[in-house]
């Protein structure tokens, strides 16, 4: 009794499982998964390289502490002339500020006032981060449609094995009469090895089904990391928002990403200005007297600095040219590629939507013609191989019905990754 318990629970909490495991479920699950966290990561550190083109015009300071040895004297501090000639005239036994050993320690900094390439990578790197954002979002709704499609995809291998299921347990039922006019001597008994046949032919198909469910299943599993040991419904809740072609908004930031860079190039040529100081302090012994010695130095300025030749700013405003020429080349190619698919799949779901309708007539009809095939291959009206035709036929019918079902959910599903629409707005 309690192993019988024990059985029913494990029972219940699977099916609960199961049950608690929608289409919803499965397209959230992959904002969890590794693929999205290294999209994030890489919004991440196109960000730093934002801030690091921003630092560029921050001022930076060091500190330095150094000894040195010399193998005649040298001085601790610039001095001038008039001055260290002084220095001799009214008293030589006034240490002079030179020596063969020196400490120094001392700070320096240096702050760009103006780069005008900086300022323009720096809108480089935003339009790179951008990119980077988009991007993300790009792939986690293509994640989104691969799920929905596999899952159709799923939906239909599972649908077409009932098919030829019903299909097996029909032929068996006729084997079940054939055989009585076999032992009865009224058909021969050939005609059981084509009824056996066609049951080996269908287990085949059979068998071939579920190995590609179980890479669908693995395929999905793959990237929500939930197993699947069957499919799960799709139901329509909002038709697929058309207007702008958002899988294009990641190229077109790199486009403007990479036409910052050709300005930036050009900018090379222009004049900067930069403000630098240092401050040191020397100590030694004076080489005339060996007293020690302790002299301070600073400075600070301004510096305007232009380039008048390197040829290396040319080769990089070419390259920057052609970065940008390939950017823009892929973008109008892809936006061209893009367009055309989004009319092929409007027109084409619009298509599926009547072939589904045909379809179920189709069905429906075939359904009847093998109800009325059976009563005359009782009675001995037609053949076996016409009876089996219309198993076939009914059987094809179905998988043309499942096939058309799917096909129209993995248009619905790319048409919604061209234009940007999350997938857990559309399908439910």
């Amino acid at each position: 009794m309690k192993k019988t318990v024990t059985t029913l629970g494990v029972a219940l909490m699977l099916s609960s499982a199961a049950y608690a495991t929608n289409i919803t479920t499965l397209l959230n699950a992959l904002e969890k998964r590794p693929e999205n966290r290294l999209d994030m990561l890489a919004i991440q550190k196109s960000a730093l390289g934002e801030q690091a083109v921003s630092d560029k015009l921050l001022p930076s300071a060091t500190l330095n502490v150094g000894y040195e040895i010399y193998n005649s004297p040298n001085g601790m501090v610039p001095v001038p002339p008039n001055e260290l000639i002084g220095m001799v005239k009214n008293n030589p036994a006034v240490p002079q500020p030179f020596a063969k050993q020196i400490m120094r320690e001392g700070a320096s900094f240096t702050w760009p006032i103006f780069i005008k390439s900086i300022f323009t990578l720096k809108e480089k790197a935003r339009f790179l981060n951008l990119a980077a954002r988009e991007k993300q979002k790009l792939s986690l709704i293509q994640r989104e449609a691969v799920v929905v499609g596999s899952v159709a995809q799923l939906r239909y291998l599972e649908a077409l094995k009932m098919a030829l299921r019903a299909k097996k347990r029909s032929i068996l039922q006729t084997m079940v009469s054939t055989k009585l006019k076999v032992k009865e001597g009224r058909v021969p008994e050939s005609a059981l090895f084509v009824l056996s046949s066609h049951i080996n032919d269908l287990d085949i198909s059979l068998n071939n089904i579920d190995q590609n469910i179980n890479l669908l299943a693995s395929k999905i599993e793959t990237l929500t990391g939930v197993h699947l040991t069957h499919s799960v419904p799709l139901h329509l809740k909002h038709n697929v928002q058309r207007g702008e072609i958002f899988a294009l908004k990641p190229l077109n930031a790199r486009v403007e990403a990479s036409k910052k860079g050709l300005k930036a190039a050009d900018e090379a040529y222009l004049p900067s200005v930069v403000t630098k100081g240092s401050y040191n302090f020397s100590q030694g012994d004076a080489y005339n007297n060996g007293n020690r010695l302790h002299e301070g130095f600073g400075s600070a300025g301004i510096y305007l600095t232009m380039p008048i030749f390197d040829h290396s700013k040319a080769t990089a405003s070419e390259e920057a040219k052609v970065a940008y020429l390939q950017e823009k080349t892929e973008y109008e190619k892809t936006k061209h590629a893009l367009t055309v698919q989004a009319s092929q799949l409007t027109r084409e779901i619009t298509l599926l939507k009547r072939s589904v309708t045909l379809a179920k007539k189709s069905v429906s009809d075939q359904k009847k013609l093998l109800k009325i095939a059976k009563v005359s291959f009782a009675n001995g009206n037609i053949t076996e191989e016409e009876y089996l035709r219309y198993e076939d036929a009914l059987a094809n019918a179905r998988a043309n019905l499942y096939s058309f079902q799917a096909k129209e959910w993995q248009d619905i599903a790319q048409l919604a990754v061209i234009y940007g629409n999350d997938m857990k707005r559309i399908v439910k």
